[in-house]
């Protein structure tokens, strides 16, 4: 066992000389390094010396540099945390590296000590059994790696829902199949929560109070809507609509009809193309276009 330097206020210096203890007149600091009965830690609480550290000049200062690199590079790793633990753990003193990686701890007392340099992203350096003596001195503790902390990902899944109203540059975008309070309705109840979008109890829709519009399903004019806007929503499934698109300033390459606007409702599944049947009553075959 290694003990740690003792003030001596009321022992007999040739007492002390005697067994080998080195003495600094200055503050009355004590130095030993052998174990047994002649050990200070062995006499008794009432008659040992109290502990105190010495900070004059005539006592040999004590101190750890080193300097921390990265393992790949050399590179100096600039204010890396350093911590000095005794060696049951209980921390001493700390620092942190300069810009150049270089550390000093000074003001250490005899004894063993463990080091520990951490720094985000590299894993975490101990060094252990570094023994500060008792006459004191620089401890040199050379270059301390760090190695990186690296993990290999399995896989990486970025999910993200879609908003349920977008402004673009030319039209207002509704996402209805983000919103699921219309589930069960049609394509009326949809275009009631559309913003810009109006719908009567006739389910009459109209875009800024103008009933001069034009819908279009799947940027296409469907048969379904061609007598009547009103009666054509009722036939669409709420839940067949994928989004709706409300362009309030139609481009040439649509037709001067639907000045007021333009209703493209988008449907999850391109079925609602619509058609028409005629019964011939002569006899003749049925035709479908």
């Amino acid at each position: 066992m290694q003990c740690p330097p003792l003030v001596v206020k009321h022992a007999s210096k040739k007492l002390l000389a005697c067994y080998g203890f080195t003495f600094y007149p200055c503050c009355h600091l004590i130095s030993y390094g052998f174990s047994g009965h002649h050990c200070l830690c062995s006499w008794p609480t009432s008659a040992r010396p109290s502990h105190r550290g010495c900070t004059r000049s005539c006592c040999p200062p004590s101190r750890l540099t080193g300097t921390v690199t990265t393992s790949s590079t050399s590179k100096a790793i600039a204010y890396a945390s350093v911590v000095v633990l005794t060696e049951a753990g209980t921390p001493v003193t700390g620092s942190v590296c300069g810009e150049d990686g270089q550390l000093v701890l000074p003001g250490l007392a005899p004894g063993r000590y463990t080091l520990r340099v951490s720094f985000l992203g590299y894993q975490d350096l101990v060094r252990s059994a570094i023994v500060v003596p008792a006459e004191g001195g620089t401890v040199a503790l050379g270059t301390l790696p760090l190695l990186p902390a690296t993990q290999q990902l399995s896989e990486v899944v970025v999910t993200a829902r879609k908003p349920l109203i977008e402004e673009k540059v030319d039209r207002t975008v509704y996402n209805a199949d983000q919103d699921q309070t219309t589930r069960g309705g049609d394509a009326t109840d949809v275009l009631k929560r559309v913003p810009q979008l109006s719908v009567d109890l006739d389910g009459n829709v109209s875009v800024r109070g103008s009933s001069n519009i034009k819908v279009l399903i799947n940027n296409k004019p469907s048969t379904i809507t061609a007598n009547s806007i009103a009666d054509g929503l009722r036939q669409i499934p709420a839940d067949q609509i994928k989004a709706v698109e409300v362009i309030t300033s139609p481009s040439a390459k649509y037709d001067a009809e639907g000045s007021g606007g333009i209703i493209n409702i988008i449907t999850k599944t391109n079925t609602l193309r619509g058609g028409q049947l005629s019964l011939d009553g002569s006899g003749a075959p049925a035709r479908v276009r």
